[in-house]
């Protein structure tokens, strides 16, 4: 399906769509017909001069209508939006906040109670973020308890220190690929120490503060609505398609009234965690570890020279069968024939 579909769902254009930071690439582009407000963290002509060199068609920029930066989502945006919003879009946004329950809670201020929040989110898997763990719901915790506006030293040193990327791109998708190689040197990370300021009043640093799996997405929305930080619950979830994962959530306030059940599906969600992780690095092994011993081609080579093995054993297995199933007429006209021969002794 198209990714845009995926994030539309149901929504038509007489409904109300508030769209968070399309930039060149918009969702419901308002020149398309939608009803779409959109919020990003600069005016349209800042973002076309923001992404004049970069390959994007800057045209698709349209006009923002809400400047958002420091404050509240539900605070930047006009007050009859408030409780009027059937959809809000989010695509490759939320791992930019660095208060993902703020945003949460601000969304519940803006979204109908029976409207949805659409997100796209990287799997860290497939992307530059591959060499960092996937963020916990402490992690997310402490930020909305700090209110942080500005992304912490951790998240600047993290990003900084641990960016990859494969074959010179920045992300890719779930198949075999090359060994990930660190994007920057050891002196970008240490700069941050002294760069970063996370206080309220600093100057903003962009970077990818939270990484999710669609495991990882879905336990940390379980135990932040179990614990009554957000009212958020997702229904739906596909992916990931190529390096990307889709989310569509619905507002509800009820929690587990059962503590066992809350418990499964914590331990179920921890082992999804770690098969996604065992298949991240299946797809490394099945290239750079082959790659260690020899060359790619080596690998595909044997695997072929395998597969071909196993294609002649069938056959053997099949010719031994048919040999099997002649002996055994054999034999027993051979005793039917020592049969009669005794008969005409007698």
């Amino acid at each position: 399906m198209d990714r845009k579909l995926r994030l539309l769902g149901t929504v038509n254009r007489s409904q109300q769509i508030l769209e968070l930071g399309p930039g060149y690439s918009p969702v419901a582009a308002k020149s398309a017909g939608w009803r779409t407000h959109v919020v990003d963290h600069a005016t349209r002509d800042e973002l076309r001069a923001k992404y004049a060199s970069a390959d994007v068609d800057i045209d698709l920029i349209e006009e923002v209508d809400t400047i958002w930066r420091d404050d509240p989502l539900h605070e930047a945006v006009p007050a009859n939006l408030l409780d009027r919003v059937d959809l809000l879009i989010a695509s490759h946004v939320l791992e930019h906040i660095p208060d993902l329950i703020g945003f949460f809670n601000s969304a519940s201020r803006l979204v109908r109670h029976d409207g949805s929040l659409a997100v796209a989110l990287p799997d860290r898997r497939y992307c530059f973020d591959c060499f960092r763990p996937v963020s916990t719901t402490g992690a997310l915790l402490e930020a909305h308890q700090r209110k942080l506006t500005r992304h912490s030293l951790k998240t600047a040193y993290d990003h900084m220190a641990y960016s990859a990327t494969v074959g010179g791109q920045l992300a890719w998708g779930p198949h075999p690929v090359a060994e990930p190689v660190l994007m920057d040197p050891f002196e970008a990370a240490a700069r941050t120490v002294t760069l970063s300021d996370d206080h309220q009043d600093g100057p903003y640093h962009d970077y990818h503060a939270w990484q999710f799996t669609p495991a990882a997405f879905r336990l940390v929305m379980l135990e932040i609505a179990a614990l009554g930080a957000s009212d958020w619950r997702v229904t739906d979830l596909h992916g990931p398609e190529n390096f990307e994962f889709f989310v569509v959530m619905r507002r509800d306030s009820v929690r587990y009234s059962d503590p066992v059940s809350l418990q499964q599906d914590r331990q179920r969600l921890l082992l999804a965690h770690l098969a996604e992780t065992q298949e991240q690095i299946d797809f490394i092994r099945g290239t750079a570890r082959a790659a260690a011993d020899g060359t790619v081609a080596d690998y595909e080579d044997l695997v072929a020279k395998v597969a071909n093995h196993d294609r002649r054993l069938q056959e053997l297995g099949e010719t031994l069968a048919w040999q099997r199933a002649a002996l055994g007429y054999v034999r027993r006209a051979w005793h039917r024939l020592r049969g009669k021969r005794s008969g005409h002794r007698r």
